[in-house]
């Protein structure tokens, strides 16, 4: 039986670091709006909704006939926000894809090749995207959320610091033609199946998520794997105004 798929944005407008950046423009449309391309061309979802607690965002959303969930001011993460938008929906779903708000240029294989994972096995819970670091200065920007992996692809930490750590030598002008280290950041892009989405909100904020402020680290410190999809192409980061700037050029 054919999985029924939703896909939820959440866009908050408050961003911490940020705030407003989900309607800046670049090249004369918004992140939001460029976000929501993305997820429509993938065509494979039954619905694209925007959760959102902001009147601005809306606005925006109704220019181009968007739909909107309206959700809280308080939600810890955004994956929180999508859990409570699904919960206001009346029809089957099955499988709950969250693409953050701030990837206006997310390859399409880091949607589709974490979702085909997900189809192929019924025991994965939730899946993402990796793709390995090719620019030294992603090293140790915190904003670049690096990750390692098990033999099976599974995550075993997320962090802003740079790992793994490495002792040997290594060119960062040369990361990716390296073989002696290889880094990996982490795209954003969630994707759960429902029941487990709704288990994820209903967890307790953990040591290590708040710590370095990454939602995925709640679902490894209670045990649970999340699957990884490795992608060529990379999605750049949108954390500050020059990242804007530097996507306009």
């Amino acid at each position: 039986m054919r999985k029924r798929i939703i896909c939820v944005i959440p866009a908050r407008y408050g961003s911490e670091r940020l705030p407003g950046k989900v309607l800046y423009k670049i090249g004369g449309k918004t992140m939001l709006q460029r976000v929501y391309e993305r997820a429509k061309i993938v065509g494979i979802f039954d619905k694209i909704y925007i959760a959102t607690e902001s009147r601005k965002v809306q606005e925006e959303c109704e220019k181009f006939k968007y739909e909107v969930i309206w959700t809280s001011e308080n939600c810890r993460t955004g994956s929180d926000r999508v859990a409570e938008a699904i919960g206001k929906i009346k029809e089957k779903i099955d499988i709950v894809v969250n693409i953050q708000a701030d990837e206006p240029f997310l390859p399409i294989e880091a949607l589709k090749k974490p979702l085909e994972i997900m189809l192929g096995n019924p025991s994965i819970n939730i899946s993402t995207s990796v793709t390995k670091i090719r620019e030294k200065e992603d090293l140790y920007n915190p904003n670049v959320v690096k990750v390692v992996l098990d033999k099976e692809n599974n995550a075993l930490y997320f962090s802003r610091s740079l790992i793994p750590y490495p002792r040997i030598y290594f060119n960062p002008d040369k990361l990716y033609s390296s073989k002696k280290v290889v880094f990996y950041k982490h795209i954003g892009v969630y994707i759960f199946r429902k029941v487990f989405l709704e288990k994820f909100a209903k967890m307790e904020t953990t040591f290590l998520e708040s710590i370095e402020k990454l939602e995925q680290l709640r679902i490894i410190e209670n045990g649970y794997k999340i699957k990884t999809a490795i992608v060529k192409k990379d999605s750049p980061c949108v954390d500050t105004i020059g990242d804007i700037e530097k996507l306009k050029m």
